[in-house]
């Protein structure tokens, strides 16, 4: 095995085994949830997702737009410059944190109330306001332990990122069997249980910096208001793609709520989940990829830029069929995992195989975002990012059920993914004629 393949394993396989936990959290929550309590309970934790996730997409902004400078700067051996970006960042995903906090504990009930609570049954309006106003509570070390796993894996130590971040998912596992199941805690137990996880995950990330082990170092720093807008404006992609869920989640809980129900929110929520959990495995590949970009970007080597870009679509186009294999013919099985409801089964299992069919063009899009984010084509990745995650998920996911019937609404989202890829596509081309890494 040569040095650059070494390296590409060595950064994606970490990130993989990170941020798959890290989303294992709401797997593990939406299981104990909707065995424990029931799939009422399974919908109302849905109709949080809107806000959570985007909360987390706009905390990403800065680790993400941080990372990219970081790393660039480090393949300069510019150590201080790449320090006072971390600073900057962290910093900022802080304030963020603060401000999201207050924000889903004052206002739990309205938010809701905004996702579509309001046509659904008083039992999950209430659940819903209690889960997201104790998840909220737990806002700072939840978008800490994602800003430090991955400066942590930016400063080169990408298994400590992983292990931080299994420490999270285990502990959470069992304070989710703990106080949904012994001490019948309900919604409750699953948001704190979320949030203990997570704090113990942030202990064991920020040991990295504690003892020293890379070039990065938590320390006092000048505010730079342009390294400000640079930071923001690199983790615009990034925050736009991680929209695509809340989006998602938002668009179709209107939507079911008006169509179908408290039924159909159910299924969206078990989709949801599963969602979340293919998401992070797809779009793992491309954040483990984005140090090798950066310092290939850093140092002006296209060959090796361009040699891990099409590894990572490679990767990724793998991954996404055999995840939709699974899903396609153990789909009952599936469903199963988060309730035994047949009504909610029948309904899930149904849906799953044409909802599913989106991860497979999703790999590519995800792939092709984070390259031109990476690499300083920041127009271009916004330009994907913002049609993906909000224009066209949109569109397509409002209009689709009405021109072709309800049933049509679980398709909505391949159509979405689809018109992106070709999007991207194009872009990636114009863009990357000058080193002429995409073929024509």
């Amino acid at each position: 095995m040569n040095t650059k393949t070494k390296s590409l394993f060595g950064y994606i396989l970490p990130a993989l085994g990170g941020s798959f936990v890290t989303y294992l959290y709401n797997v593990v929550d939406g299981i104990f949830v909707g065995q424990g309590v029931g799939p009422a309970a399974l919908g109302a934790v849905n109709i949080g997702v809107p806000f959570i996730t985007f909360v987390v997409a706009v905390a990403a902004m800065f680790p993400m737009g941080g990372a990219t400078i970081v790393a660039i700067r480090m393949g300069r051996a510019d150590k201080n410059g790449a320090n006072h970006a971390f600073m900057t960042a962290f910093s900022l995903t802080i304030l963020i944190s603060i401000i999201l906090m207050t924000t889903g504990m004052a206002f739990s009930r309205q938010i809701v109330d905004l996702s579509g609570a309001k046509k659904l049954s008083e039992e999950m309006r209430k659940m819903s306001a209690e889960y997201l106003f104790y998840y909220s509570a737990f806002s700072i070390p939840m978008l800490m332990s994602t800003c430090l796993s991955v400066f942590v894996r930016n400063d080169g130590s990408p298994m400590l990122s992983f292990v931080g971040m299994c420490t999270g998912a285990a502990s959470n596992i069992f304070l989710d069997w703990l106080f949904i199941f012994p001490l019948h805690m309900g919604v409750t137990g699953a948001a704190v249980a979320s949030g203990l996880g997570q704090i113990l995950s942030v202990l064991v990330l920020l040991s990295h910096f504690i003892l020293k082990k890379g070039d990065l170092r938590i320390r006092p720093f000048k505010i730079d208001v342009s390294l400000i807008i640079k930071i923001c404006r690199r983790g615009v992609p990034e925050a736009v793609t991680q929209l695509a869920t809340p989006v998602t989640a938002l668009c179709y809980n209107l939507m079911l709520a008006s169509l179908v129900g408290d039924i159909g929110i159910s299924t969206f929520s078990v989709l949801s989940f599963i969602f979340s959990l293919a998401n992070a495995i797809l779009s793992d590949v491309a954040q483990g990829l984005q140090p090798l970009w950066g310092h290939c970007c850093g140092k002006g080597n296209t060959r090796d830029m361009g040699w891990y870009f099409y590894c990572g679509l490679l990767i990724n186009s793998i991954l996404s069929v055999l995840i939709y294999g699974v899903l396609f013919f153990f789909d009952r099985a599936v469903i199963r995992i988060f309730s035994s409801s047949a009504d909610l089964v029948q309904a899930a299992s149904a849906a799953l195989p044409l909802f599913s069919l989106s991860f497979i063009p999703m790999a590519l899009n995800l792939i092709y975002t984070a390259f031109l984010f990476s690499t300083k084509r920041t127009e271009a990745a916004n330009i994907v990012a913002i049609s993906r995650g909000i224009v066209i998920k949109a569109l397509a996911i409002f209009c689709i059920p009405v021109v072709f019937g309800s049933g049509s609404i679980w398709i909505a989202p391949f159509a979405a993914e689809i018109v992106t890829l070709a999007l991207a596509v194009r872009l990636c081309r114009e863009n990357g004629k000058k080193d002429q890494i995409f073929k024509k």
